[in-house]
């Protein structure tokens, strides 16, 4: 399918009207999640790693906080990363003793991965895509756009215009179903669509004086739920 133009991709009104009065602190910073911490504990230990989760309930500010020292260390960038995954699954465990796995595997190479990606996610949204999607293909084994996208977005440390934002099913339904974005893939996205969602969000946040690019993301995200939910009901 041929690429829908960035021009034919709008930010529907409700939207716009929601987000001009988004008070950040509760829309971001506070958002929160419960995410069964001794799952984590007895999970991390089992596969040789620390326990680095910052609670049983994480908010983004609390990941955010991690963010400088991940583009710095590789120990860090694994403490970015179990944090992330925590809070991107809540309550559910998802893959994520596969993830474990994987990363045990090839500790050291991989920390050192995740600690580049961190370092060009301020910077170069497609190349930092591209270290964990090479080809396409994940770089880390488990780990797909919808979640290492969740890591990206962490390491910028809740700056403003943090040019990596989350892209999971959900805030690509939105795009697709309400925003006119037709040949947005529901998963499985390649590198150049990532650097066009962050190209669209920059310029919707531009255009509509948004102070972040995140707060578009959190919309699209509770958008997507409630298209799945709509889909769910019975006729």
């Amino acid at each position: 399918m041929t690429a829908t133009p960035l021009e034919d991709i709008h930010l529907p009104r409700e939207a716009i009207a929601k987000l001009a009065h988004v008070h950040v602190t509760d829309w971001i910073d506070n958002h929160k999640v419960e995410v069964g911490r001794d799952w984590w504990t007895s999970t991390l230990q089992k596969y040789g790693f620390e326990d680095t989760l910052v609670g049983e309930t994480i908010h983004r500010a609390d990941v955010f906080a991690l963010a400088v020292q991940a583009a710095e260390t590789p120990s860090a960038a694994l403490t970015l990363l179990w944090n992330s995954l925590a809070w991107g699954s809540g309550r559910k465990r998802r893959n994520n003793k596969a993830r474990i796995a994987s990363v045990a595997r090839d500790r050291e190479s991989v920390a050192v991965q995740l600690q580049q990606a961190a370092w060009l996610s301020r910077t170069n949204p497609g190349a930092a895509y591209r270290l964990l999607y090479p080809n396409n293909r994940t770089a880390i084994r488990e780990l797909g756009p919808a979640f290492f996208t969740k890591y990206l977005y962490f390491a910028g440390g809740g700056a403003a215009n943090h040019p990596c934002c989350i892209l999971d099913k959900n805030v690509a339904l939105a795009l697709r179903k309400t925003c006119g974005w037709r040949s947005l893939p529901t998963k499985n996205w390649i590198d150049t669509g990532y650097e066009r969602y962050a190209a669209l969000l920059a310029r919707w946040a531009r255009q509509q004086r948004l102070a972040r690019f995140d707060v578009i993301e959190r919309w699209l995200f509770e958008e997507g739920k409630r298209l799945q939910d709509e889909r769910k009901r019975p006729a």
